[in-house]
Parts: C-alpha cells; sequence; structure tokens
C-alpha cells in the first residue's frame, strides 16, 4: 500500500479500516474516510439527496489490495439527514 493509502485525499484524515461481511461479494478489508465533514462526503450527500431525494451519500473508499479508489456509500440518519422534517410516519 502506499504512503497516500492511508488518508483520504479529499480531507487527508486518516482512513479507517472496514471489514465487509465475508458472505458478500466485497471480498478484503477496504479503507475509508469517516468524517463527516469531508467534502467528498458532503457533496455525495448532497448529489443523491438533490438528485434522488434519499438519506444516503458516500464516502471515499481505497481497496489497499488493488490500489483503486470507490464510492462507499452510506446511510444519513439524524442530523446528517439532509430530508429532515420531509419524513412522514406511516
Amino acid at each position: 500500500m502506499n504512503a497516500h493509502a492511508t488518508e483520504c485525499p479529499y480531507c487527508k484524515n486518516d482512513l479507517k479500516r472496514w471489514e465487509p461481511n465475508p458472505y458478500t461479494a466485497w471480498g478484503d478489508a477496504m479503507l475509508y474516510c469517516d468524517n463527516n465533514d469531508c467534502a467528498y462526503f458532503i457533496h455525495g450527500r448532497e448529489k443523491i439527496f438533490h438528485e434522488h431525494d434519499k438519506n444516503f451519500a458516500y464516502r471515499y473508499c481505497y481497496n489497499p489490495r488493488n490500489g483503486k479508489s470507490l464510492p462507499l456509500i452510506a446511510w444519513c440518519p439524524g442530523k446528517l439527514s439532509l430530508k429532515r422534517g420531509k419524513c412522514v410516519e406511516t
């Protein structure tokens, strides 16, 4: 893994290790940014909300096995939600 792979290229925070469920097709452990103030996360949250009206975002994710980055979908509950006040209980 290269030295830059341990930090998010958008906010420079240290990446966290994520172990996918072994029953999924994800495979090996990944590294992702869990910073809610990261520009990548904020842009992803706004994009998904405006285009799809959903409480999701994406986080920067790095696969150390193949050296590639990818968006990792993330749920945005509570104060991270851009739909606050729009949810109706049924």
